[in-house]
């Protein structure tokens, strides 16, 4: 064989960054009969040679950017270009230049300046053994072809074999790593009759003591259920599609149950997979136990237990709901509540506040609603629920317990009222942060104030007049005018002390100190006389008040244990006393110390000094007006 093969039209790249040079080799190789591309630095010798192969590369090593050595390396460690030959053109002639290029993969190495004869007989030498390269590789490559075809004609029955092999024991693995019985069975070798039985782990420790060499379908599904086992075997041939079905077999007196599939693989041969599924049917069997049980207490609760749609429809109640609601069954609520916040709420607002909460909180507790029955009375019922939400945390649908609150509630409303009423009372009695100590538990209370003004006021005539009157009548009159009296005190800010018969005690600056009290008491008592004047003159009455006052220190609390009494005690009370009872009918009496506070605001007259019970001699002035 030839293999001398000349190079016609070989295909070169030229790379030289001086374009003399560039010039020179590409006239010089042109004339020859080669292809010539060139170019002028590295990175397109790359990108050229990588997109369109040449046969042999010229290149120069100093280039700026990529030098010829880089060039080499890449090329080199590119698949599409590592079989091209490169021969070096360079000045550099130091024998560790040359060595270094053949290091990095040149094939060649031409010192400039170079002969002409010498660069065209490298080249050829080079792109001779390149073609001589590509023959060889050819013939090699044709020659392994007829070797493998003829190889493959000779061994084709046993590759075959081999492959058979192959995947007979690739399929015997799959069975002996599966848990489940896999058995062949031919139908035309057996009348209830032999089967093959594939070596699964199970198959082989379902029964230790069968014959697994031909067992028949009553050996291994038993006398009994052997009919059955061959009715669905005909019955997956004759549809040509696989038969599911679920079987029980009596296995040393415990029951087996079993998944199994016949598939049909031959006009008289099916393939059965059995799988052991009494774990799984016993947890079906206590999931079925606990769920009647759950239904059971549901339909039997004493609670109302539903599910709701965020948009307000019942998904599901339970007997108990419907009772409460007035529905005759849990489907009737269903059929007619459409829209739960309109129809059952008496508030629709408090459905959205439901949902709501259940949006913020995943869930309520004593969420307490006034709700319509469907007579349209209304009941009272506290709802605790939670949300179910999907994957994403989409609110799917809420679930709770329903409890009828009416009675509790109603008690509660009762309780409320009564403590109003009692707190009321309480503040008709007492003075309101007296009232307010009282119900924080606060005992004893008693205070001592700097400066507290005092009036007693005495009904002058009321006794005569009280003896010729009916009782009704009587009380009658004394609650018109203490009861005019009483609005007075609330007008000026002071407060009712208490009454004592036809006689009237109010003091100021108590129990919250005031630094006006003495004036207020003063215009209390200027209004006191024109009130009983009013009521004189309605009447045709002629009572007339005898009013006393003073100022100073005093003790206040409370006494009693049921029938509480807000009290003062102390000089200062016993001094008003007197200078109500020493004083004249129509007259207001006041003590030196009060006329000297109020002096600048109101006018007074000099009495002068009188002898009063328990103090001696005391200088006094009656009350006039306002200044």
């Amino acid at each position: 064989m030839n293999l001398a093969i000349k190079p016609l039209n070989a295909d070169i790249l030229v790379v030289d960054d001086m374009p003399a040079n560039l010039r020179l080799l590409v006239n010089l190789l042109r004339d020859c009969g080669y292809k010539v591309r060139a170019v002028t630095d590295g990175n397109s010798s790359l990108e050229i040679a990588s997109a369109a192969p040449p046969d042999l590369i010229l290149l120069d090593i100093l280039m700026p950017g990529l030098d010829g050595y880089e060039v080499c390396q890449k090329l080199k460690a590119n698949p599409q270009t590592r079989d091209i030959p490169v021969i070096f053109l360079s000045a550099l002639s130091e024998g560790l230049d040359k060595s270094r290029a053949f290091q990095v993969g040149a094939a060649d190495y031409i010192t400039k300046p170079f002969q002409v004869e010498e660069v065209l007989a490298r080249v050829a030498n080079q792109l001779t053994q390149r073609s001589l390269q590509k023959t060889l590789q050819e013939q090699t490559e044709l020659l392994q072809q007829q070797n493998q075809q003829f190889q493959a004609e000779i061994a084709e029955r046993k590759l075959l074999e081999e492959k058979l092999l192959v995947a007979e024991q690739k399929m015997r693995a799959v069975f002996e790593a599966m848990s489940d019985i896999v058995i062949a069975i031919n139908i035309q070798e057996c009348q209830l009759g032999d089967l093959e039985i594939l070596p699964t782990n199970l198959a082989i420790s379902y029964h230790p003591d069968m014959d697994l060499v031909s067992p028949t379908i009553e050996q291994l599904f038993q006398h009994e259920t052997a009919p059955d086992w061959l009715s669905k075997v005909h019955e997956a041939l004759e549809s040509r599609q696989t038969v599911h079905f679920d079987y029980c077999l009596e296995i040393d007196n415990k029951k087996v149950w079993l998944a199994a599939a016949l598939s049909p693989f031959r006009d008289d041969s099916v393939i059965l997979v059995a799988r052991d599924i009494s774990d799984r049917k016993e947890a079906e069997e206590a999931l079925r136990i606990a769920e009647d049980r759950y239904h059971s207490i549901v339909e039997n609760a004493i609670d109302g237990i539903f599910q709701s749609t965020p948009a307000g429809r019942y998904l599901s109640v339970n007997p108990a709901l419907a009772k409460m609601y007035g529905y005759a069954s849990p489907q009737e609520l269903m059929e007619s509540v459409h829209n739960i916040a309109l129809q059952v709420y008496v508030d629709p607002n408090r459905r959205q506040q439901f949902i709501a909460e259940i949006e913020a909180n995943h869930a309520v507790s004593g969420f307490e609603s006034r709700i319509y029955r469907k007579d349209g009375s209304t009941i009272w019922i506290s709802e605790t629920a939670r949300g179910v939400r999907d994957s994403t945390g989409k609110l799917l649908y809420c679930e709770g317990i329903v409890s009828d609150i009416t009675e509790r509630v109603l008690v509660q409303e009762a309780l409320n009222y009564q403590q109003k009423r009692t707190e009321e009372l309480l503040l008709s009695i007492l003075p309101q942060p007296i009232a307010e100590r009282l119900q924080f538990g606060e005992s004893p209370i008693a205070d001592h104030f700097d400066e507290v003004t005092v009036l007693f006021a005495d009904l002058v005539g009321f006794t005569e007049f009280s003896a010729s009157k009916a009782p009704a009548e009587l009380v009658q009159f004394l609650n018109q005018i203490f009861s005019a009296f009483d609005q007075l005190a609330e007008k000026h800010g002071l407060e009712k002390i208490k009454t004592i018969g036809d006689a009237y005690m109010v003091a100021g600056g108590l129990p919250v100190p005031r630094h006006d009290s003495a004036e207020a008491v003063a215009f209390m008592a200027l209004d006191m006389q024109a009130a009983l004047a009013s009521f004189n003159a309605k009447n045709a009455a002629k009572f007339q008040l005898r009013i006393g006052i003073h100022l100073g220190p005093v003790i206040a609390g409370v006494i009693g244990m049921s029938k509480f009494i807000y009290d003062l005690w102390g000089d200062t009370v016993n001094t008003a006393s007197r200078m109500e009872s020493s004083g004249l009918p129509g007259k207001i009496q006041v003590s030196a110390a009060t006329c000297e506070r109020l002096t600048e605001k109101f006018e007074f007259e000099k009495r002068g000094t009188i002898a009063v019970k328990g103090k001696g001699e005391m200088l006094t002035h009656w009350l006039l007006g306002k200044r």
